[in-house]
């Protein structure tokens, strides 16, 4: 038992020892005011960002600011009542990427955004996106340069979206609150070809596939992350209303690792074993019915609340196929932690 804890212990210390901080950003030490001094993208502005405003062309579009308890973040705002596209953006960062150790093929990147106020409903196209791209392309021409990995937040629902660089370009969301900064994770897998995309907020993890159909036989090397795009572009809507959008930025940094850590990849397989199953009716009222994709056998489920107290379990036979009572549960929201043959997925109840 002893020997094969310390092998666990070492094989996650070579994944750790090498691991490397290639890029950092938190804005500390950009002078307060206008990010640039040229809004067509073209000339560097502090510490060699570059800002793009496609209309209007207004520099304090683009700001630092203090905010309370973090110090200085980058701000992108604007209050008009017709279409902008705004983009801040930093590129030539593959010198750093190629500067890794040995063995560092998982680029780990994380930032911290602010999800500013909700927009109004009958607008059309307010969604702020935040990318990093390859090496091989023009930001300004998105998209042609690959993009490794895109987020994108609908203003008008809080809805993000995550759209790692795949054939079919397949999203994956989940709601987030609004006025709230939120760390967002990508781990780009490049040997396994694979992208863990984490939002500790929620505790998820979601995976897909990562230049699935490259050709290449050194994708980090070819597939780099060059540039991180800040998008937050607003769209008029009907009736012309007044269109707004605030994003705040912070501590942007890109590591190098030699593995992805095995939290993430487990909270990854769990998110994939949940997704196979369906529930309904959801909101319900007496009994869920639970299948499942794959004919995974259900054993039991374990029904928590949302402070994480367990409430109750109901046993089941191995079942394809089973039915839930919840009649005795009160109106509001539960986890079902449905355990089976392959693992433990949870999803999520309304109680009527």
């Amino acid at each position: 038992m002893k020997k094969n804890l310390f092998i666990i212990l070492l094989l996650l210390s070579v994944s750790y020892t090498n691991s490397q901080v290639l890029y950092t950003e938190n804005f500390d030490n950009h002078s307060v005011g206008n990010l640039g001094t040229n809004t067509t993208g073209t000339m560097p502005g502090q510490w060699g960002w570059f800002t793009y405003s496609q209309n209007t062309q207004s520099n304090s579009f683009f700001t630092i600011v203090n905010e309370t308890g973090r110090g200085k973040v980058l701000d992108i705002s604007t209050g008009l009542t017709s279409a902008e596209s705004l983009l801040a953006f930093k590129t030539n960062l593959s010198p750093l990427i190629n500067n890794r150790n040995t063995g560092n093929d998982v680029l780990m990147f994380e930032i911290d955004y602010y999800t500013g106020s909700k927009h109004a409903t009958n607008t059309a196209g307010n969604t702020s996106r935040i990318v990093i791209a390859g090496n091989d392309g023009n930001v300004l021409t998105y998209p042609t340069a690959t993009n490794l990995a895109v987020v994108a937040l609908e203003k008008t629902v809080g809805k993000f979206s995550a759209h790692p660089f795949v054939s079919n370009n397949t999203a994956i969301g989940e709601y987030i609150p609004f006025n709230t900064w939120i760390k967002f994770v990508f781990y780009l897998d490049y040997t396994n070809r694979k992208v863990y995309f984490e939002i500790p907020y929620l505790n998820k993890v979601f995976v897909t596939d990562f230049l699935k159909n490259e050709t290449s036989i050194n994708l980090i090397q070819d597939f780099p992350i060059n540039s991180i795009l800040l998008d937050a572009g607003v769209v008029s809507g009907i009736n012309n209303p007044q269109i707004y959008t605030r994003n705040r930025y912070d501590n942007i940094k890109i590591t190098a690792l030699g593995a992805v850590p095995p939290e993430v990849i487990n909270l990854g397989i769990n998110e994939q074993l949940s997704a196979k199953f369906n529930m309904f009716p959801n909101p319900a009222t007496n009994v869920v019915n639970i299948t499942n994709s794959e004919n995974m056998l259900v054993n039991k489920v374990v029904i928590y609340d949302i402070t994480g107290k367990k409430l109750n379990t109901q046993n089941f036979n191995g079942e394809t196929k089973i039915q839930l009572n919840v009649e005795n549960l009160a109106s509001g929201t539960y986890m079902l932690h449905i355990q089976t043959n392959a693992g433990t997925a949870v999803k999520k109840l309304v109680k009527k």
